[in-house]
Order: structure tokens, then C-alpha cells, then sequence
């Protein structure tokens, strides 16, 4: 069985990368709930009957299927937080552009009137 080293590897990559980042930001919310789920890939991964007792609790009858199903939902969340906050950033960026050519435009009359 090779996917569970694979995966480890994978896995702990990531969580070194997270523990660096974690003190370089304010809010390590977010790097703290990924290294749970990094942790809980290294856990599954050598471990697969771990995830086939938590899908019995929620009614799925394969702990692989239960595993999927998180990794979809949790994509899902990722693209709806990425959606948000390109929106956002469209949203900003319209609003500086609208000012900056506020901005030129008052600049061009007051230069038309001196000229005049």
C-alpha cells in the first residue's frame, strides 16, 4: 500500500507550510481548521476503518463514499468563500475606478478653466 506514505507526505507538506504561514497572519483561524483536516487525511489514511465508524454515525454505509462526500461538500464551500471574495474584490476595484476617474475628470475641468 502505497497511497497512505503518499498521502502522509502530501499531508505533512501541507501542515509544515500551514505552521509557517500561521505566524505570518493575525487571524490562523482558518490555517488551524486545515491542519485539522491535513491531520485528519494522515489519520484515514492509515486508518481507514476510522472513517467507516464515523460514516455509520452519520447513516453512510462505506467510510471511502463518507470521505467523499466531505471532500465535495468542502469544495463546495471553498469555490462559494472564493466566489464571495472575487465579488468583493470586483466590487472594490469598480469603486476605486469610479473615484479615479472622478478625480481626472475634476482635475480636466479645473485645467479647462484656467486655459479659458
Amino acid at each position: 500500500m502505497v497511497y497512505p506514505i503518499v498521502f502522509s507526505f502530501v499531508a505533512l507538506i501541507a501542515i509544515i507550510y500551514l505552521y509557517q504561514r500561521i505566524y505570518s497572519n493575525k487571524s490562523p483561524t482558518s490555517y488551524v481548521l486545515w491542519g485539522v483536516i491535513w491531520f485528519l487525511i494522515i489519520i484515514f489514511a492509515f486508518v481507514p476503518e476510522a472513517s467507516s465508524n464515523i460514516a455509520k454515525l452519520f447513516g453512510i454505509a462505506r467510510g471511502l463514499d463518507f470521505l467523499v462526500i466531505v471532500a465535495i461538500v468542502l469544495m463546495f464551500y471553498l469555490i462559494f468563500k472564493l466566489y464571495m471574495k472575487i465579488d468583493k474584490l470586483q466590487q472594490d476595484m469598480s469603486k476605486i475606478v469610479r473615484a479615479i476617474a472622478l478625480n481626472n475628470e475634476i482635475i480636466e475641468e479645473s485645467y479647462d478653466e484656467e486655459e479659458s
